[in-house]
């Protein structure tokens, strides 16, 4: 029953459209025969002067002729046609009507009032008051609305901000007084209508700072600094760099969002602020700097790729950046050129460590790792983390890259398992399970457990064992495990 009442509403609301686009057909063809049908009429009842009425009307006929059937003229608005036509026909009626009767008079008045008219309204349009006007009362319902979600992110997301943002293309001049409200739901709702706005007046785009450096609400502030996304001065951009250290994950994660989305126009003013926030210990576990579809420039990369190779927590969230900025070129197409500058940088013993392990965990993941890069990565001259990307990689091949290859990876990860290092012995553990089915006490699909935890010394010292029960090389190759589920 359902299903029926649902299936007629539709149709009736198809029909009512029908039916309302009909209407709108009429109503355009009717106003633009209106010219031609008042010479038609003046050219039958002047007789002295019908020839050069009847001119008028076939000339005035053919013009509106070719506003039919012109497909472009019927996606635009209807107001040049009528004023152009309109104007024509009091132009032939006004030299080619001599008399001076009531009929005269009206059809000069329609032919010359309807046009003024329709010039008035496109002005009036374009002027932008009634978007203005709009504005106001939209940004009025806004401030006087009691309904309020209960997350400030889903006050971004009511009906009323995508009409206030539409409203106030021309000017954010109402959204503005919002910004004076004593609740922040309202503010919250009247920046996210300003997001990423290009055009600001004199003043505008100042107050809007000044919102973001003086409100206490985390939200306040971060919708105020995606406000500014588009400032185009380095006065306004380097002010929001300041955000970069905010003591709100949301307010940095938006002031990311708004200066490293044009990192080709703004590098050189923000630079400063990102190597500080980089190299900030406060903030070492916000990962990279860029949010997920950004891409950096040369300038940039370049930059990262120095600070590499310096000390600290800077190192490690600048191979970071990197490494999310190469995994959006991947994504979306694998370059050559990319993927062997890639290859060239694991491959080369004086970048910094820290980029090489980066590196290397893109190019695992995209599985552009070959042999000869795979062969050179095993060496012990590399660092051990490097080392067991390898290791892995190669075990992992179920067509085998080479059986040597496979031998120096198990040979590689024997060794590597016997450093006293937690970290390695746990994410040799790792390999050792789920590549050569060793059960070595770790859960399948979860995280490593903690470093200082009773369960990683307990791996730990059955990597230990495992590494060293195999003295002897011929051994260690003939007895590797052949069952997944073989105990250690």
């Amino acid at each position: 029953m359902n299903h029926r009442n649902g299936r007629v509403g539709s149709v009736i609301s198809k029909f009512q459209g029908q039916m309302l686009g009909m209407v709108g057909l009429l109503t355009r063809l009717g106003l633009l025969l209106v010219p031609t049908a008042i010479l038609l009429h003046a050219a039958l009842r002047s007789p002295q002067t019908s020839w050069f009425l009847w001119t008028g009307t076939a000339l005035q006929g053919i013009v509106c002729l070719l506003t039919f059937v012109s497909r472009s003229s019927w996606r635009l608005p209807i107001g040049p046609s009528v004023i152009t036509l309109y104007l024509i026909g009091f132009c032939w009626l006004w030299f080619g009507d001599k008399s001076e009767d009531p009929f005269s008079y009206l059809a000069k008045a329609i032919l010359l009032v309807v046009p003024v008219t329709f010039f008035s309204l496109q002005t009036l349009q374009e002027s932008g008051a009634p978007a203005l006007r709009r504005a106001h009362l939209v940004a009025e319902r806004l401030a006087n609305r009691r309904d309020w979600p209960n997350d400030f992110a889903s006050c971004r997301m009511i009906p009323e901000v995508k009409m206030l943002r539409a409203a106030i293309a021309n000017d954010a001049a109402p959204a503005l007084k919002l910004l004076e409200h004593p609740r922040p739901e309202v503010r919250v709702a009247a920046l996210a209508s300003l997001e990423f706005r290009k055009e600001w007046l004199p003043g505008q785009a100042e107050l809007v700072l000044q919102i973001a450096q003086r409100a206490e609400q985390p939200a306040v502030r971060a919708g105020a600094v995606t406000a500014l996304g588009n400032a185009d001065s380095r006065v306004l951009v380097e002010a929001l760099g300041q955000f970069l250290h905010d003591n709100s994950v949301e307010v940095r994660r938006a002031a990311v969002e708004a200066l490293m989305w044009d990192t080709e126009h703004r590098w050189n003013w923000i630079r400063f602020a990102v190597r500080r926030i980089l190299a900030d210990p406060l903030f070492s576990n916000d990962g990279p700097i860029i949010t997920d579809g950004q891409v950096l420039t040369y300038e940039a990369v370049k930059d990262l790729t120095a600070w590499t190779a310096e000390k600290g927590i800077l190192p490690v969230r600048a191979a970071q950046t990197i490494h999310s900025h190469y995994y959006r070129e991947l994504t979306e197409g694998n370059n050559p050129k990319v993927i062997d500058y890639l290859r060239k940088l694991v491959s080369d013993a004086h970048c910094s460590a820290i980029l090489r392990l980066e590196v290397g965990k893109l190019l695992q993941t995209f599985h552009e790792l070959d042999q000869a890069l795979l062969a050179k990565m095993l060496d012990a001259l590399n660092p051990a983390p490097l080392r067991l990307i390898a290791c892995e990689t190669i075990l992992a091949d179920d067509q085998v890259l080479a059986a040597t290859l496979r031998d120096q990876a198990l040979t590689t990860l024997r060794d590597l398992a016997r450093l006293p290092n937690r970290e390695i012995s746990l994410t040799a553990a790792d390999i050792i399970q789920r590549r050569l089915g060793v059960d070595l006490g770790l859960s399948m699909g979860q995280p490593l457990p903690p470093l200082q935890s009773r369960q990683a010394a307990e791996i730990s010292k059955k990597v230990m064992i495992w590494a060293t029960q195999f003295d002897d090389e011929e051994n260690f190759v003939d007895s590797r495990p052949r069952s997944r589920n073989a105990a250690v």
